[in-house]
C-alpha cells in the first residue's frame, strides 16, 4: 500500500486558485487528501495512482510521470479540492455544533451563492479532468501502470467526467421505432 503523499502542496493550491493566503494547512490538506482518493484514483486507476504516490514519496518519478503530475493531475486536483474544500470552509464543526464562519469586515455567503460557487469550481475541475482522460488516451504505452490496471483497487475511469443531465438509455431505441414507425409523413402538409 503506497504511503499517503499530496500530489499537490497547499502552497500551489493557494496560488493556483482563489482560495485565501490565510487558510490553514489543517484545513486544507484532508481535502487535498479526499480529492485524490475520489477523483484522481478514479481517473488513474489504483495501480497508477499508487505509482504516482510512491513516486512521489521516493523522489523517483520518471519525467513523463512528473510532467503528467504538474500539467494535467495537479490543476484537476487543485480544483476537486477546492470543490470539496468550500463547504468546510463555510461551515465549522466544533464542539458545541455546526457553525456558520462571519467576519466583521465581509458578509455572509448564501447557499445559492455557494452553490454556484461549487459548481463552477466542479465545471473547471471536469475541464481538467477531461484533459488528463485524453492526454492518457492520446498517449498509449507511455504509462504502463494505467494501460495494465491490477486486479486490487479500482480500474481508471476511461469515461468522459462530463454530465449533461439527461440519459437516454440506449436499449429502449427499438421501443421508440416502433411508436414511431410510420410517423414520417404522416400529418397536415406545410406550406411555405
Amino acid at each position: 500500500m503506497a504511503q499517503t503523499a499530496l500530489l499537490v502542496s497547499e502552497q500551489r493550491l493557494k496560488q493556483w486558485t482563489n482560495l485565501d493566503s490565510n487558510v490553514r494547512v489543517e484545513e486544507i490538506t484532508p481535502f487535498i487528501i479526499q480529492a485524490q482518493d475520489i477523483y484522481i484514483q478514479d481517473s488513474l486507476g489504483t495501480k497508477f495512482f499508487n505509482a504516482i504516490k510512491d513516486g512521489i514519496v521516493n523522489s523517483s518519478l520518471t519525467s513523463d510521470e512528473q510532467t503528467l503530475l504538474n500539467d494535467y493531475i495537479g490543476p484537476m486536483l487543485m480544483q476537486y479540492a477546492l470543490y470539496l474544500m468550500m463547504p468546510g470552509l463555510k461551515y465549522k464543526l466544533v464542539d458545541k455544533g455546526i457553525l456558520s464562519g462571519t467576519s466583521e469586515e465581509s458578509t455572509q455567503t448564501s447557499l445559492d451563492e455557494l452553490k454556484y460557487l461549487r459548481q463552477s469550481t466542479l465545471d473547471t475541475a471536469q475541464f481538467y479532468n477531461e484533459r488528463l482522460r485524453e492526454y492518457l488516451l492520446d498517449n498509449p504505452g507511455m504509462f504502463a501502470d494505467y494501460e495494465t490496471p491490477g486486479t486490487d483497487g479500482m480500474f481508471p475511469n476511461k469515461q468522459t467526467p462530463y454530465f449533461s443531465g439527461l440519459v437516454v438509455p440506449r436499449n429502449n431505441k427499438t421501443y421508440y421505432e416502433e411508436k414511431c414507425d410510420g410517423c414520417i409523413g404522416e400529418g397536415p402538409a406545410i406550406e411555405d
